[in-house]
């Protein structure tokens, strides 16, 4: 082989490689080849790159020992009770300044002066009204007598007459002869000398007659009795 041949050399060079190759493949990892097998060189590393500059080099921090509790808190009760006496400080001096102020406020308006009604003259007095002449204790003979009204007490004087009485509550006295003795309405009481005829209605009416035996009609819840 030439020494000057470069083509023969590289061959000299791989002949190693391929027969170390072939012998791979059929199982056989022995280097049959003349000489000691070398690796091909291997290529330089490349240069650093050129980077921004932090103040030096970078060291990682170090895993040392393991962290500790975090620190206790101190009572939760105390910022709330703190908080609950400056509420109150801070509502008392709000009331001690509004009393100031209502009290300078209300002295400082001027008096109001009192205001004076009128009083109301009185209304005169509604005269009387006259009264009313009382009905006749006497009438002719034949004639018609009559009470009515409430509460009423009366005497009357018959000749022959005829009587009527009526309304509620009265008291009616009648002496001498009558023909008729009439009673309506309600709790009245009639007394009587004597009467030729008594007729009685209504409620609660009381008709007493001294002598006579009169024809009684009683229409009503009355007492019709000789007394």
């Amino acid at each position: 082989m030439d020494q000057d041949d470069p083509e023969a050399r590289i061959r000299a060079l791989e002949q190693p490689l391929a027969d170390n190759a072939r012998a791979t493949e059929l199982g056989s990892n022995a280097y049959t080849g003349g000489g000691a097998y070398q690796p091909p060189p291997v290529p330089p590393m490349p240069p650093p790159v050129a980077g921004p500059n932090y103040g030096g080099q970078y060291t990682p921090p170090g895993y040392g020992a393991p962290w500790g509790p975090p620190p206790r808190k101190s009572s939760a009760g105390i910022p709330w009770v703190v908080l609950g006496i400056g509420a109150v400080v801070f509502m008392a001096i709000a009331l001690g300044v509004g009393f100031v102020i209502v009290n300078r406020a209300t002295s400082s308006f001027p008096d109001i002066p009192g205001v004076s009604i009128p009083s109301i003259p009185s209304i005169p007095s509604i005269p009387s009204m006259p009264g009313v002449p009382d009905q006749p204790t006497t009438a002719p003979p034949g004639g018609q007598l009559s009470v009515s009204g409430m509460g009423e007490n009366k005497t009357l004087e018959c000749n022959n007459n005829h009587i009527s009485i009526s309304g509620m509550g009265n008291t009616v006295t009648i002496t001498g002869h009558c023909t008729t003795i009439t009673v309506s309405g309600m709790q009245n009481n009639v007394t009587l000398d004597t009467s030729d005829q008594i007729i009685a209605s209504g409620v609660n009416n009381v008709v007493t007659y001294h002598s006579g035996s009169p024809d009684i009609n009683n229409a009503g819840n009355n007492t019709v009795q000789q007394g």
